[in-house]
């Protein structure tokens, strides 16, 4: 009966993933079962992992392609382990990822989920300057989801009971493991470990690859479901700020640069009522949006200073100064 169960949804990525299954076999942790669940591939995908002799592999194929959450939640259904880690048939593992992660697991057993930091790759393996040192503290994690994803789902291992009852949610396709983070996020700590232990492959194909509007798409889906707990109903207008907020695109005009302090104003206002979330992580993870959105309207020289200065955002700083470390952490 094995200790892990990482489960390996394959759709056409006969390139990549006997390497990835390679990394995963290679690892120093060896407890572990790997579920491939192949959704009707039609490259050499299912091929190459069936030549892959290993007695820890198990292959499940689906009658037809049925797409993402259904692989991932057939593999959920087959596995065995007290431990689930996702994984993606692109991506690679570094070899001492899982023994780290179960140890700490079994250390913590307060915490629910672990991610880790991810370097990023292209297509022939080579490595990108970009990658994601995610060094939010656990305690604010949670403020942080209600804006973005902060794990990587091939770098996460699962406690079993902190998986959500039926897995992961239908209609949620390239979010669906955001929507479920949020959820075992209400529920448990969760963290990321603070080195790189996943190389993340960008490769015409993959998610991050010219999906924008998409991803963008289902992201508003879950920030709809994030929201409701604070009594928020997200509308297009609100997504689109959402979005705004996070990407790397310049503010031009300085009326969106105030529909985004109003609705920062919003969340921490109903947080104080509803109490949701600890309101001093939050004011901390609003306020670094803040800052980020004017910075990103800089280009307005003195309109975007005044507004800076003069937001009523501060009055939650300075009424709640348990964190001095706003300004200085605000790329968290």
């Amino acid at each position: 009966m094995p200790e892990l169960s990482i489960i390996m949804p394959l759709y056409n990525t006969e390139k990549y993933v006997g390497q990835a299954v390679q990394s995963l076999l290679s690892q120093s942790y060896t407890d572990f079962e790997l579920i491939i669940v192949d959704d009707a591939s039609t490259d050499g995908s299912f091929d190459v992992v069936k030549s892959l002799k290993d007695n820890r592999i198990k292959i499940l194929t689906n009658d037809r392609n049925h797409g993402i959450v259904f692989s991932r939640n057939r593999g959920l259904i087959d596995a065995v382990g007290r431990f689930i880690a996702p994984f993606d048939s692109d991506d690679i593992a570094l070899p001492d990822k899982f023994m780290k992660q179960i140890r700490f697991l079994k250390d913590h057993p307060e915490y629910g989920m672990l991610g880790s930091w991810i370097k990023m790759i292209d297509e022939k393996g080579n490595l990108l300057k970009k990658g994601w040192r995610l060094k939010a503290s656990p305690e604010q994690i949670p403020s942080q989801l209600l804006f973005r994803n902060y794990f990587a789902q091939l770098s996460v291992v699962i406690r079993r009971e902190a998986i959500p009852q039926g897995g992961y949610v239908e209609g949620y396709n390239m979010a669906e493991d955001y929507r479920m983070w949020v959820e075992v996020a209400r529920n448990f700590m969760v963290w990321n470990y603070p080195e790189y232990l996943v190389y993340y492959r960008i490769h015409p194909g993959s998610v991050t690859d010219g999906n924008t509007e998409r991803l963008n798409q289902y992201e508003s889906k879950v920030f709809e479901y994030s929201f409701k707990f604070l009594d928020i109903q997200i509308d297009q207008n609100h997504a689109s700020l959402l979005h705004l907020i996070n990407n790397d695109d310049n503010i031009l005009e300085i009326g969106k640069l105030k529909q985004i302090e109003e609705f920062l104003l919003l969340i921490l206002n109903k947080n104080a009522i509803r109490r949701v979330y600890d309101q001093d992580q939050l004011i901390k993870v609003v306020l670094n949006r803040w800052i980020k959105a004017c910075y990103k309207s800089r280009g307005m020289n003195v309109k975007t200073v005044n507004q800076f200065l003069t937001s009523p955002l501060w009055k939650f700083y300075f009424t709640n100064k348990n964190d001095k470390h706003i300004i200085s952490s605000w790329i968290c």
